[in-house]
């Protein structure tokens, strides 16, 4: 029996990454944290999905690990249950 997601995403991560919500993750396109982590939350599993839907790591990529992290622990959770 599967557990019922949880339709706040933000219920999904560790308070480390609950930071700075409003402020940009992509800096070089002005991509907010929030933008980020609801692009994943609708289905964009990997760096390119992020990419297509929001833009983010489309610059210098200065911010690809951060995203690479947010998609762990967001789908992470999702599959563990």
């Amino acid at each position: 029996m599967k557990n019922k997601p949880s339709s706040d995403p933000l219920d999904k991560l560790p308070e480390n990454l609950k930071k700075n919500l409003d402020r940009n993750l992509c800096v070089c396109n002005d991509v907010p944290k929030m933008d980020i982590i609801n692009a994943i939350a609708n289905g964009a599993m990997t760096i390119g999905e992020v990419r297509k839907e929001t833009y983010a790591t489309m610059g210098s990529g200065c911010c690809t690990q951060q995203v690479k992290r947010l998609i762990e622990c967001l789908s992470s959770t999702e599959t563990e249950k």
